[in-house]
């Protein structure tokens, strides 16, 4: 089972976090007043998507750029001032947040080098800029898991253990230690949201099955296959699950 879990949480930079844990819904409506708007001043390699991933919009980038008074296929000019739908007061929060983001996709860019150094040195830079982002720090944790062990990254990963997809490293360490328990324990932090991501119900859906609670797996895997939005290859281990509680339960019943 070991290579599955693995597997669930291999590295993915840019746009791999597991879930909402930094989201941003824009409301339908927003009752402040224009000069109250958060403002930001557009730069040159900016995009719509590029925000909307920095800032983990709910609804996506085209929503974001039509509450910002544009058209989605429409980019505003290098140091043209934007009004974002947010609170005045979050400028400098979103300053930070889009500098951490430049750091997060240099650093992915540079991947394709092999400078595991420099890499690590750009995604250090993001977490010192925005504190608050766990997409730096998730990103870091998987190339320290690879090169130094889970232990160089335990007590790194503490201050986001509320996060989807730091617990997802964290039950795959606990795991990898041979503690069902513990592992089964952070995925439930992504379990109680109402939207689990599907790598942590598949990954609690493996803990389930291995430490004999068929039932709640079973559950869970029939989850994942009646969402035509979970990964094939997350939904495609679902079926073969779910077919093997099947023949299990048929073995035990008796019945065809």
């Amino acid at each position: 089972m070991k290579p599955v879990l693995i597997y669930l949480c291999s590295i993915i930079l840019i746009g791999s976090a597991c879930g909402p844990s930094d989201s941003v819904l824009l409301p339908d409506r927003t009752y402040l007043e224009e000069n109250e708007w958060c403002r930001y001043t557009w730069k040159e390699d900016d995009g719509w998507a590029f925000i909307a991933w920095a800032i983990d919009i709910q609804d996506g980038a085209d929503i974001l750029a039509i509450q910002s008074g544009y058209l989605p296929q429409q980019k505003p000019q290098p140091g043209e001032e934007i009004r974002f739908p947010f609170p005045e007061n979050l400028s400098d929060a979103l300053e930070n947040r889009l500098d951490a983001a430049r750091l997060v996709r240099e650093a992915t860019e540079m991947l394709a080098s092999e400078d595991t150094l420099s890499v690590c040195n750009l995604l250090k830079s993001a977490m010192d800029t925005d504190p608050f982002w766990s997409v730096p720090a998730y990103n870091f944790a998987l190339i320290l898991l690879e090169t130094e062990g889970p232990d160089s990254v335990l007590a790194m990963l503490q201050p986001w253990s509320h996060k989807f997809d730091i617990a997802l490293i964290q039950s795959e360490i606990a795991w990898n230690n041979g503690d069902p328990v513990v592992a089964l324990r952070q995925l439930e932090i992504c379990l109680m949201a109402e939207s689990p991501p599907f790598e942590a119900l598949a990954a609690a859906a493996l803990i389930y099955t291995v430490t004999g609670h068929v039932y709640q797996a079973s559950g869970i895997w029939r989850d994942i296959l009646a969402s035509h939005e979970a990964d094939a290859s997350i939904r495609l281990m679902a079926v073969k699950y779910a077919i093997l509680f099947e023949q299990r339960q048929t073995r035990e019943t008796g019945f065809d």
